[in-house]
């Protein structure tokens, strides 16, 4: 393909926008007047671990019914701390906390503490389901200390519930079951997560409840999820405002003109606002998570596009002294591959949408819509309006100083181009080596999901959710086993409890289950039923086991029922389906993985009559860190080849698209080496990096090989085409890098490392791909010549 045709195209395209620039330029603003006014309908939300990834079919009925029958798998927890939780005043801190959660928390079912749980005691009748607090909180010493005694005395409790030191225990709210989007968003605007949190974070951060006797450390996703939104919200809005402040200081000194600072900033926010006024219109929720990304993607490529656009008007403008013909000028020259840098970035964003990340996807799909939007709003606003004002009399004369400047800087890039050429054998050695050395690199970059390394201990809530991890009961996440047999009344056979308990210690055994003094959380009807049969055998604790008789099981089962007991929250009415909860002490997604694996397998081997189902935050993640590894290799692969396939098109040279592409490939190696070398984890956001790098890095690559057949089609001699090219947009290049590196940078600020990551990996990136097309991209057209013979 001509490229000079291109060109022609494109200044004809000028021509039209000068020749009807009010029209253009109101129907722009007819269309940022109605992404302002859809802007009043945007909504931020953030992702739930159901909503995170996407649920197959047969996993949501599990879910469905799991939630039918127990009601959420989500949980509020508290833990307390004290030198004696037994202490009049942390008891009834435990007390007033649990009735204020079941009063003011919506979907509340249930409350478990040590003030509120249900202890089996032998009678002269047979058994009791008592409440040692449940009339209140003794005042007599004497008594406490029996009630005290007689809780640390269950094995069922201790360790699980409360430590046997009494220096911690464990407040949970067990929730109902939320209803589907479709249902509440009718009566609120916000997820039942949030509500739910909100009201608990009020309950819980009360003045009333703050006391030097005790310490209360809240976990559970509703709770953390609501506070993860508000950092998040926090920190999108100083990255972007501190991006927007970095902006402006680079253009003013770039583009050192008020015209050329305003407009491209007008352009930017008009662009970003109107993309998310029409998400408004179409009910698409952003993702907090990924909020500031696109936002700030599309401020970095603004200012790029801008800089082209005005240093070549500039130039033109120089020369030609004419305002209307040097934006004709300037749109013929850098039109076109503008235009097409647009096309391969969106290209490489959107490879985003192959992920099964929900907010991945919605990360590509609005940073390709945004960076169309910015470069509609640039490529009009800025040629038509440096369109208006004065000609210059006297161009060979005017502005000799700045265009002395010029001039010389555009000199000294083509002296580089030159020392490039001639040192090449040098460089090929040198990317060589550097490539080598970063390759081994690769192999050792980990997968894992890992929410303190993500998010960071510098932000309060994750510090302090890792101190619950590191205590003697706490955990952050859990998951559970839902296990449905064939027939009714299973789980009443002595065998089949008696598998469950052999399942329960496999899973005690796990490096991630969480244990206290060697007793693993694991919470099931097991307990309920040890617990009996203890009872029922004077409390003697060698009977703190399964019955081998099935008569006796049944009795057990049916006289903690009728005593007020409750088996419901551990098996259904029929007893065909049990569950089994488990508290995980550290979130490791690798391992945890290979727990769910084990389990499986095991529960087909123990129960091949039964179907076994894992469900619960801890299981979604783990899932989340397969879609994470292959997410990354479908992303970059289609935004390889989609950036391969158009610029063979587009160049029409099936050689001059793989040339492409090595430049583009040597930042990705780069920053998996960074990745590899500093132990810097693959998570949702750096698997974000290396497409999104590889989509901005071409950008230059086009330019750079762009202007050089444009150069060859005229002059017919490569050297006179290279070294044109580094005189011409040498400059240009630099600029726009050190402006994208510089908008990421502010990254830097950012109190949740996996931003701070993607900042510091970005800007590395982009610094490495203009080397790369500074040294190697001009040597591979000169030794391969691409673009034909030379005359």
């Amino acid at each position: 393909m001509k490229t000079e045709g291109l060109h022609k195209f494109f200044k004809k395209i000028a021509e039209f926008q000068l020749k009807y620039r009010w029209l253009c330029l109101v129907l722009l603003a007819a269309l940022t007047a109605a992404g302002l006014i859809g802007i009043k309908s945007f909504k931020v939300g953030s992702s739930d671990e159901d909503e995170f990834i996407s649920v197959k079919e047969n996993i949501k009925k599990n879910d469905e019914r799991f939630k039918e029958l127990f009601g959420s798998n989500d949980s509020i927890v508290l833990l307390f701390q004290s030198d004696d939780v037994f202490k009049p005043e942390v008891l009834n801190a435990i007390k007033a906390i649990g009735a204020e959660f079941l009063e003011k928390v919506p979907y509340a079912d249930s409350v478990t503490s040590i003030t509120d749980t249900d202890i089996t005691v032998g009678t002269e009748e047979g058994i009791e389901i008592t409440n040692p607090f449940k009339d209140g909180i003794p005042a007599d010493p004497a008594e406490l200390q029996k009630a005290k005694d007689f809780i640390l005395s269950r094995k069922s409790i201790v360790n699980k519930l409360v430590t046997r030191d009494a220096t911690e225990t464990w407040l949970v709210l067990s929730l109902k079951a939320t209803p589907p989007e479709e249902v509440w968003s009718k009566t609120s605007n916000k997820a039942p997560m949030y509500v739910i949190g909100e009201a608990a974070i009020n309950i819980v951060t009360d003045p009333k409840y703050q006391s030097s006797a005790y310490t209360i450390k809240p976990a559970g996703l509703p709770y953390t999820e609501t506070e993860e939104q508000v950092v998040m919200g926090r920190e999108t809005l100083k990255s972007v405002g501190l991006s927007f402040l970095c902006m402006i200081i680079l253009l003013i000194v770039f583009t050192r003109s008020l015209r050329g600072t305003l407009v491209p900033l007008f352009a930017t926010f008009f662009a970003i606002t109107t993309v998310l006024g029409f998400m408004g219109f179409l009910h698409i929720t952003g993702m907090s998570e990924m909020m500031s990304v696109p936002i700030v993607l599309a401020m970095a490529l603004s200012v790029g596009y801008s800089i082209h656009l005005v240093n070549s008007f500039k130039t033109s403008f120089y020369e030609l002294g004419k305002r209307k013909e040097a934006v004709v000028a300037s749109i013929e020259n850098t039109g076109w591959p503008l235009f097409f840098t647009v096309v391969t970035t969106a290209a490489s964003v959107l490879s985003f949408l192959t992920t099964d990340l929900k907010p991945i996807r919605w990360m590509g799909a609005t940073s390709a819509a945004m960076v169309f939007a910015v470069y509609i709003y640039v490529s009009v606003l800025i040629p038509i309006l440096m369109s208006f004002g004065k000609d210059i009399a006297d161009a060979a004369n005017a502005h000799t100083k700045s265009a002395a400047f010029a001039q010389k800087t555009d000199a000294r890039f083509e002296h580089f181009g030159r020392s490039v050429i001639k040192r090449r054998k040098a460089v090929i050695v040198a990317f060589t080596l550097i490539t080598a050395a970063c390759i081994p690199a690769l192999f050792k970059i980990d997968v894992n999901m890992d929410s303190f390394k993500f998010m960071g201990l510098r932000i309060p809530y994750v510090k302090r959710i890792y101190e619950i991890t590191q205590s003697q009961l706490g955990s952050y996440f859990n998951y559970n086993i839902m296990l449905t047999f064939d027939e009714d009344d299973a789980v009443k056979n002595p065998d089949v409890l008696k598998k469950i308990d052999e399942l329960s210690t496999l899973i005690g055994s796990f490096k991630l289950t969480k244990l206290n003094n060697g007793v693993p959380k694991i919470f099931s009807i097991l307990d309920i039923v040890k617990e009996m049969n203890q009872t029922m055998h004077a409390d003697d604790p060698a009977f703190y086991t399964i019955p081998d008789d099935e008569d006796l099981l049944a009795q057990l089962l049916f006289l903690y029922e009728i005593s007020g007991g409750q088996t419901s929250r551990w098996v259904d009415e029929d007893f065909r389906t049990l569950r089994m909860a488990v508290d995980v002490a550290a979130y490791d997604a690798n391992e945890l993985a290979a727990n769910m694996k084990t389990i499986e397998q095991t529960c087909t081997q123990l129960f091949p009559q039964a179907s076994c189902h894992l469900m619960g935050a801890a299981v979604q993640f783990a899932e989340l860190n397969n879609k994470i590894v292959f997410g990354e290799l479908y992303s970059f692969l289609t935004s390889l080849v989609a950036i391969a396939i158009l610029m063979m098109l587009v160049f029409g040279s099936v050689k001059m698209g793989l040339i492409g592409l090595i430049p583009n490939i040597f930042p990705v190696i780069v920053i998996g080496a960074i990745m590899g070398y500093l132990d810097i984890p693959l998570d949702i956001i750096t698997m974000a990096i290396m497409p999104m790098i590889l989509g901005i890095a071409v950008d230059d690559t086009i330019h750079f090989t762009n202007h050089t057949k444009y150069l060859f089609e005229k002059e017919k001699s490569y050297d006179r085409a290279i070294f044109g090219t580094f005189y011409s947009i040498g400059k240009t290049l630099a600029m726009t890098t050190i402006i994208l590196s510089a908008t990421f940078l502010v990254y830097l600020t950012c109190k949740i490392d996996a931003i701070l990551r993607l900042g510091v990996l970005a800007a590395v990136g982009l610094l490495s791909a203009l080397a790369a097309d500074y040294l190697m991209t001009p040597i591979l057209i000169y030794i391969s010549k691409p673009f034909g013979v030379e005359k």
